[in-house]
């Protein structure tokens, strides 16, 4: 039995997507201004639930901004510049893949390491959950495929300016990269043995 006509009106685009908290709180959204972050929301509503790619044209880009076609390029390069955006071709169509960046912090509030990854729609809780878990209990089941190419930068905070530089990360810090370090490995290992 089909549904009455009148009930067509009523349908609504009910899909949502996320934006970590970190984003907000690591100083991001300021660094990248408020069209780099309109130009981001828009490309993460185009993204395809199970590939993490999209393909908005520049067009579709502007119309559903607001921004001028500029601007657009611009915020599309400063998406670039702070990590958050790949941009690729394949034949003249642009193909986006945004990335995901948590900031870890220490036990005074500063930044302590920055897990970035491929945005893939479909796995965002289970990342969410399994990093959380993580960096609580330093446990790993051997699952965080979303993660599996886990970029970390450390910074640290070293009066007025920051250093890269591992040895001076304190204890439990340095303890839990090492864990993530060897369930990476691990994580890796196993995918190179199911291939052969």
């Amino acid at each position: 039995m089909s549904e009455p006509k009148q009930l067509d009106m009523f349908k609504a685009e009910t899909t949502w997507f996320h934006v970590f908290v970190s984003m907000v709180e690591n100083g991001d959204v300021a660094k990248l201004g408020p069209h780099a972050v309109t130009v981001y929301l828009v490309i993460k509503a185009y993204t395809n639930w199970k590939t993490g790619k999209a393909f908005p044209g520049l067009d579709t880009i502007v119309e559903k901004s607001g921004i001028s076609r500029a601007q657009v390029t611009r915020s599309l390069a400063t998406l670039t510049e702070h990590g958050y955006l790949d941009k690729s071709k394949v034949g003249r169509q642009n193909v986006y893949t945004l990335r995901e960046k948590v900031t870890f912090k220490d036990e005074e509030g500063r930044p302590a390491a920055v897990a970035t990854w491929d945005y893939l729609p479909s796995t965002v809780e289970a990342a969410r959950a399994q990093l959380k878990r993580f960096m609580l209990t330093g446990e790993h089941d051997g699952k965080m495929l979303f993660v599996e190419n886990l970029n970390l930068n450390v910074l640290i905070n070293n009066g007025d300016h920051n250093v890269i530089n591992q040895g001076e990360l304190d204890p439990r810090t340095a303890e839990a990269l090492a864990r993530m370090k060897e369930a990476m490995e691990k994580a890796q290992e196993r995918a190179t043995n199911k291939k052969v």
